[in-house]
């Protein structure tokens, strides 16, 4: 066996060299294994970025090569609906629509992000302290409501980005947040096993609804506003109406 440093030649099964004592044998076996990996790296790196490319970006807006939907959902079509993008960051809490469509909110714990529908390029970034469990938009689609693990509610103005106010009276962390048909009003339900009435205009505190014995995961009001539905972990559902 010949010495790959001094040349000289070795008993067979000789592990080092005699004449300069450097290991016999070890470099022949390294360096096709680590020129093995690093092929099978650099693989692994290009097939990785066209995933990522292909799908848009697994964190943040669409990238390219996205194809974006041509016809609407439908009972006919429902086999072939299939995925187009992954959008937002952290773990994601709710998503919403902006009434017209334009926008779509993801509420997460690191804050709630906001995507124009059409490209999917993230536009907005509202950032918050507490994770976001729930997010909904006003009627007009001009107000964002976000209910957070740090028991608030927080009005965001979507056009300039701002926040319009902090509502504080839950206990516990807030779950579910819904505006009512005509914009006035806003629910939030409550891991306390609330649900508080706003005024948003003003931000007060219309009415606080007790009935739940657990935490309120879900609020939706009635197309006509006059009806107020919760759903809890209690296993009920409660309708809330004017008297």
């Amino acid at each position: 066996m010949r010495c790959q440093r001094c040349g000289a030649v070795n008993p067979a099964g000789a592990r080092f060299c005699g004449a300069c004592g450097a290991p016999l044998g070890r470099e022949g076996r390294v360096w096709p294994l680590a020129l093995m990996l690093g092929v099978l790296g650099v693989v692994g790196v290009l097939a990785g970025v066209a995933v990522v490319v292909g799908l848009g970006g697994l964190g943040g807006g669409p990238g390219r090569g996205i194809r974006m939907p041509v016809e609407r959902m439908g009972r006919d079509n429902a086999a072939r609906v299939g995925l187009v993008a992954r959008l937002g960051k952290g773990r994601v809490g709710q998503v919403a629509f902006s009434p017209d469509g334009r926008w779509l909110a993801v509420g997460s714990s690191v804050g709630v992000y906001v995507y124009e529908a059409a490209t999917l390029r993230e536009t907005r970034r509202f950032e918050t302290k507490a994770p976001v469990w729930s997010v909904a938009f006003s009627p007009d689609g001009r107000l964002l409501a976000s209910g957070s693990l740090d028991k608030t509610v927080i009005v965001w103005d979507v056009g300039t980005e701002e926040r319009v106010r902090t509502l504080e009276g839950h206990t516990h962390a807030v779950q579910s947040v819904a505006f009512s048909p005509d914009g006035r009003l806003l629910a939030s339900g409550s891991w306390d096993g609330t649900v508080i009435v706003w005024d948003v205009r003003t931000g007060e505190r219309v009415r606080t609804l007790e009935g739940h014995t657990h935490a309120v995961s879900s609020v939706a009001f009635s197309p006509d506003g006059r009806l107020l539905a919760s759903g809890s972990w209690d296993g009920t559902v409660i309708l809330w109406g004017v008297r």
